[in-house]
């Protein structure tokens, strides 16, 4: 059969890419990759399948958080420790242009499915390796989950209120940074391939993906080492929430005009041009007594009053609204960042849209995500395994197959 051609809108049509993963990192990577055109084989193990499965609100076993990461894609569910495992993973490779896994470092290669094997068999692979602290040093063998990994690279600390303490931002904010870092090392190794002919390895690690994604204003007073310097907070202190009675304003007062309306409005009029909220050098230098009056207006004139008064005076503002809520604003149904559809398996559904429009046109990922095996037999068919051998692979336990009733 003739692979798909890329066009514009589906950059990634007629590649295939093969995913070995538990959670999110590499699931999601991978489903955006499945929402550009790529062909995403899922594998995981034949009991239970992918950790995220039955992880929170769920519907016919499967959890709205598996779904979130796994629209789009085709499910093996076999034995990695089996013969038939390694073998189905090596014939995939065969034709694949990219393998992700977020296995950690060295189990690949004890199972025989390591970069080295791989890539002999099939030199234009892109194979990447995602871990949690990297290949080298004293935690590299560890487990790691997303808020571990924000304590280590720091995230906990800028999250925290008060200098002594500690506090998690409530996503997996380190998960997802890793999976888009992922998804753009594996385009850009593919791009490079189009010129070289040849595949490479790409290790990427949560940790530093993570740093890198913190570094530029949270760890800005880390950046100038001369000791003139002058030390100011992050820029992310910055921005605040005014809360009222009714409801709460996001708002992100920069320029010295958009202090000159706000703090009238808070009830602080006579602060206007003084010396600590004049500039915004001045600003940044006091920022915790800066943030306290935006935290303790005196007036509380309601978000809709708040708004208007912000918005007439051009400083950047926007209602905070519950998370139940998303789907009723204006502007998110404006942009079509989602839509709702029914699958068999799940019934209604709301998810996002891919944000990136191609050529200006509105995207959709309107797709299932497989039941557990739900695509065994038919991949193991293309790699040549006849119906009575993947029966007796799921007679052993060794595969898995869950059809779409």
């Amino acid at each position: 059969m003739d692979k798909p051609t890329p066009t514009a809108r589906q950059p990634l049509a007629g590649l295939e890419v093969i995913e070995l993963s538990n959670m999110i990192t590499c699931s999601l990577a991978a489903m955006t990759m499945a929402a550009q055109g790529a062909n995403v084989i899922k594998v995981e193990p034949p009991v239970g399948g992918d950790q995220m499965r039955p992880l929170g609100t769920q519907k016919s076993g499967v959890s709205g958080f598996f779904h979130n990461c796994n629209r789009g894609k085709r499910s093996l569910a076999i034995d990695l420790k089996s013969e038939a495992g390694v073998a189905a993973v090596k014939k995939l490779a065969a034709r694949a242009d990219v393998l992700l896994h977020n296995y950690r470092p060295g189990v690949m290669d004890r199972i025989g499915l390591g970069s080295d094997v791989l890539r002999a068999i099939n030199p234009k692979l892109i194979y990447v390796a995602v871990s949690g602290f990297g290949t080298q040093g004293p935690m590299a063998a560890m487990p790691a989950f997303d808020h571990v990994i924000q304590g280590l690279a720091g995230f906990t600390d800028l999250q925290a209120p008060d200098d002594n303490q500690f506090d998690f931002i409530r996503t997996f904010l380190c998960d997802k940074v890793t999976a888009y870092t992922v998804g753009q090392a594996a385009t850009a190794a593919l791009l490079a391939r189009a010129t070289t002919c040849e595949g490479q390895h790409i290790d990427i690690s949560m940790l530093h993906a993570c740093i890198a994604f913190m570094w530029p204003d949270g760890m800005m007073h880390r950046t100038l080492k001369d000791d003139d310097r002058i030390t100011m907070s992050p820029g992310s202190e910055y921005f605040q929430t005014i809360n009222y009675s009714d409801g709460g304003v996001a708002v992100a007062p920069l320029r010295d005009n958009h202090w000159e309306a706000l703090l009238p409005m808070l009830g602080y009029p006579e602060l206007v041009g003084t010396p600590m909220y004049g500039s915004i050098p001045a600003r940044m230098s006091n920022m915790r007594e800066v943030t306290k009056v935006i935290k303790n207006p005196k007036l509380d004139i309601g978000m809709e009053k708040a708004l208007a008064i912000l918005t007439a005076a051009d400083v950047p503002c926007a209602p905070c609204i519950k998370r139940d809520d998303l789907e009723a604003s204006e502007q998110i149904q404006a942009i079509g960042a989602l839509e709702t559809y029914v699958t068999k398996a799940m019934g209604k559904l709301t998810v996002p849209t891919p944000p990136v429009q191609f050529e200006g046109a509105a995207a959709s990922q309107a797709e299932p995500s497989p039941l557990l095996g739900q695509h065994s037999r038919d991949i193991l068919t293309e790699l040549g395994w006849n119906n009575e051998s993947v029966d007796d692979l799921i007679s052993t336990g060794a595969v898995a197959e869950t059809p779409l009733a």
